[in-house]
């Protein structure tokens, strides 16, 4: 009985032993959050209101939402914008600059190259692609840089610009995070 014991124990250690060295030598199962981070934030989005323009605060009763997808070759980005409340609405852009920062215009989301924007409330649904990326060269985005603009959308120093007839700098603004707001 005793030489039972001992197999089954040396057996038990051997298989330890080998799951281990598996473990070290592959890596462990990942957890949902694991994974999530290896798909470096796949999801954005982001809340447009008037008081989160810049450098001018606008009292403004439009509002809108930003969400937007990486494929998962990471080459196409796919958004939503939808607002209301605003009039005259002529272009939709996502600028490269941090919160509390103005910068320029990396990608165009409605308006110029894209469909008209809708002109008080609406929908706007597209995709970017390098070919899509404008810049700013001036900011160190040079344009067709895809990957350096989903990089910067990752770092938080993008922001989603609504601008108008009424305030053509921009009327209503969010800064894109990664995954839901």
């Amino acid at each position: 009985m005793k030489k039972l014991y001992q197999a089954f124990f040396a057996t038990l250690v051997i298989a330890v032993l080998t799951t281990a060295t598996i473990l070290t030598v592959f890596g462990a199962p990942q957890s949902a959050d694991e994974n999530d981070e290896q798909n470096n934030n796949r999801d954005f989005s982001a809340t447009l209101g008037g008081f989160n323009e810049t450098p001018q605060t606008l009292f403004s009763s439009g509002i809108g939402t930003f969400t937007a997808t990486l494929s998962d070759d990471g080459t196409t980005l796919t958004y939503t914008l939808s607002y209301t409340g605003l009039t005259g609405a002529f272009a939709a852009h996502i600028h490269l600059g941090a919160p509390g920062t103005s910068g320029g215009v990396s990608a165009f989301l409605c308006g110029g190259s894209k469909p008209s924007c809708p002109d008080s409330s609406g929908t706007v649904t597209g995709t970017i692609t390098a070919a899509d990326v404008i810049g700013p060269a001036g900011q160190g985005l040079a344009a067709g840089n895809f990957a350096g603009f989903i990089a910067s959308m990752r770092a938080g120093a993008t922001y989603t610009n609504v601008h108008t007839s009424a305030h053509p700098g921009g009327e209503i603004r969010g800064a894109i995070t990664t995954g839901e707001d």
